[in-house]
């Protein structure tokens, strides 16, 4: 881990985590909590020093450590010291400048209406039938991400084992199809008439595959109508950056929303 923090930090890092990862284990968490965890996760590694980290891949992919001490190398850097703490503090500053009174108590006053579910989505029990008016949802696509792999660190942190995830990874694309279909009758079930589905998907393998295309038909079999499909061409990101992708050559240059709706 050192490779990522100074060893400072990293004592403040897996001191925070002894402390949820127990207050777990007692059912203690609280909302305050819950709320430092959500902040740590997404500031274990970044690109900035608002960042526990050295400078390395933005939030969303944490690289192996192989890879972190190439990135060091390369760079000539080595890990600086960081304050967990006024990290965490500076960042909910931020987040809650505009979280007003008012909007606290509408917060409040819906929270124990919230339903968190970690199943497969087509299989949802719990939410009754008939009883949503939109979904809006980005399936894997294809097996173009290593999710696992990108998440092994966050994973660290909250004491889950990666490999235990069960997560649809599909290397062709009629299994894909064939678990969308799936998720798309659960999907039905649980619209209420004229509810809508924003189901996210992209361009993969070099272009020559439309996931809008392959979903489609999907929901057509599972009694969803497709209403639009809507193209948003995209300016890469710094993820996109740092893997030297450039725009309309590698990766997804893409967004496809294929917009569902439920009929009757």
């Amino acid at each position: 881990m050192l490779v990522f923090y100074h060893p400072e930090t990293l004592k403040e890092i897996a001191a925070l985590k002894k402390y949820l990862l127990a207050r777990r284990s007692a059912n203690a968490l609280d909302p305050v909590d819950d709320w430092i965890c959500l902040l740590a996760l997404n500031r274990l590694t970044g690109h900035s020093p608002g960042f526990f980290s050295v400078y390395t891949l933005p939030p969303n992919q944490a690289v192996s450590i192989k890879s972190q001490r190439k990135i060091n190398a390369d760079r000539s850097q080595t890990p600086p010291r960081r304050q967990v703490p006024a990290l965490i503090l500076k960042k909910s500053r931020v987040l809650l400048s505009d979280c007003d009174s008012a909007q606290r108590k509408i917060l409040a006053s819906v929270a124990s209406r919230s339903l968190l579910l970690t199943q497969p989505a087509s299989s949802t029990a719990q939410i009754p039938s008939d009883s949503v008016a939109l979904v809006v949802t980005s399936p894997p696509f294809l097996d173009v991400v290593d999710y696992a792999g990108d998440n092994w660190l966050r994973c660290w942190f909250i004491g889950v084992d990666a490999c235990s995830v069960n997560i649809t990874i599909a290397r062709k694309l009629e299994d894909w199809q064939r678990a969308m279909t799936e998720v798309l009758r659960e999907l039905h079930r649980v619209l209420r008439p004229g509810g809508h589905v924003a189901f996210e998907v992209g361009e993969v393998r070099g272009g020559k595959v439309k996931l809008e295309e392959a979903v489609m038909p999907c929901g057509v079999v599972a009694g969803l109508e497709p209403r639009l499909v809507l193209i948003n061409d995209q300016e890469f990101t710094k993820t996109a950056n740092c893997w030297g992708v450039e725009n309309n050559s590698k990766g997804t240059n893409t967004n496809r929303v294929v917009v569902f709706q439920k009929t009757a």
